[in-house]
C-alpha cells in the first residue's frame, strides 16, 4: 500500500508540475497583437476625420509606441462611459484615451507612466468679458463638460449651485456652448484651443486655467490596462522612456501642439 501511495503521491505531483507550467504559460502570454480602445470626440488627441479614420495626437503616439515595441496595434472607437467596463470585458487591451490618473480609476485599472498633462480650463461665449468663474458668480448658471469625467467630477464638487449637464461625448458640449445652450464649459487647454480655431467660428474664449488638484485630476494622462496585465503595462512603460530617449515623442508633439505638453 506504501508504494501504491508513493507513486500516487508522485503522479500527482507531475500533475500540479504540469499544471504549473501550464500556468506559467498563460501568464507569460506573448503580446503580438494589441487592441488599443479609444474615444474619438477628442480633438486633437482622438477623432474621427471625414474617411472615417481615427486620428489625432494619441493615434500617432500609439503607432510609434507598437512600432517600437514590434507589435501590431488595431483602433477601436468606445464612447467614453463605457470604456472602462469595455477594457475590463477584454473587449481591447489598453485604453489611450487622454484618460487621467486619478485614484478612483486606479482602485479599477492599472496605469502606464504619465505620457501628457494639460491644464484643464473653463471656456465661455466670447461676449462674456469677465474672468469671475467663482461658485457664487455661477449660481444658477448652465455648466457643461462630457460625463464621467474629471471635468465633471470638478463641477460636481465645487459648483453645487449651478445646473451641470453632462454629456457622452467631448465635442457636444462644446457644440451646445457655440449655439448658447450652455454658459460655461470645463475642458482641457488644447481641446477647448482647436475647437475654438477649427469649429467655433468665434464663438468662444479661454476665460482662465484651473489648478490641477491631484485627487480630481491626477498627475496626468497615462494608457490603462487590465489589473492582470501588468506584463502589457511593463512593455508600454519600456516604449515610453525609448520615444522620450530618442526624440520620437517630441517629434509627434510638435507635428500637433505649439507647446510642451509632457508634463515631466
Amino acid at each position: 500500500m506504501k508504494k501504491r501511495a508513493l507513486i500516487l503521491s508522485a503522479i500527482g505531483l507531475a500533475a500540479t508540475g504540469l499544471a504549473v507550467s501550464f500556468a506559467g504559460t498563460a501568464e507569460a502570454k506573448e503580446w503580438k497583437t494589441v487592441r488599443v480602445g479609444m474615444d474619438a470626440t477628442y480633438a486633437p488627441f482622438e477623432s474621427v476625420n471625414e474617411k472615417g479614420e481615427i486620428v489625432g495626437f494619441e493615434v500617432d503616439y500609439a503607432k510609434a509606441l507598437c512600432a517600437h515595441m514590434k507589435i501590431t496595434c488595431t483602433f477601436q472607437n468606445q464612447d467614453w462611459d463605457g470604456i472602462i467596463p469595455s477594457l475590463l470585458a477584454s473587449k481591447f487591451d489598453v485604453v489611450i484615451s487622454s484618460m487621467n490618473e486619478t485614484p478612483a480609476r486606479m482602485q479599477k485599472v492599472i496605469f502606464s507612466d504619465v505620457y501628457y498633462a494639460t491644464p484643464p480650463v473653463w471656456m465661455g461665449p466670447a461676449a462674456n468679458k469677465s474672468d469671475d468663474v467663482s461658485p457664487a458668480t455661477l449660481k444658477g448658471k448652465l455648466l457643461g463638460s462630457q460625463s464621467s469625467t474629471t471635468f465633471a467630477n470638478y463641477l460636481q464638487k465645487y459648483y453645487k449651485d449651478s445646473e451641470i449637464k453632462g454629456y457622452p461625448g467631448a465635442d457636444e458640449p462644446n457644440l451646445d456652448l457655440a449655439n448658447g445652450r450652455l454658459d460655461y464649459v470645463v475642458t482641457d487647454i488644447l481641446v477647448a484651443q482647436s475647437f475654438i480655431e477649427k469649429s467655433g467660428n468665434g464663438c468662444c474664449r479661454i476665460i482662465k486655467e484651473i489648478k490641477r488638484e491631484p485627487d480630481i485630476f491626477g498627475p496626468g494622462v497615462g494608457a490603462a490596462f487590465r489589473p492582470d496585465d501588468t506584463d502589457l503595462r511593463d512593455m508600454f512603460n519600456k516604449a515610453i522612456a525609448a520615444l522620450d530617449a530618442d526624440g520620437t515623442y517630441k517629434k509627434i508633439e510638435a507635428s500637433y501642439f505649439k507647446i510642451d505638453i509632457r508634463g515631466k
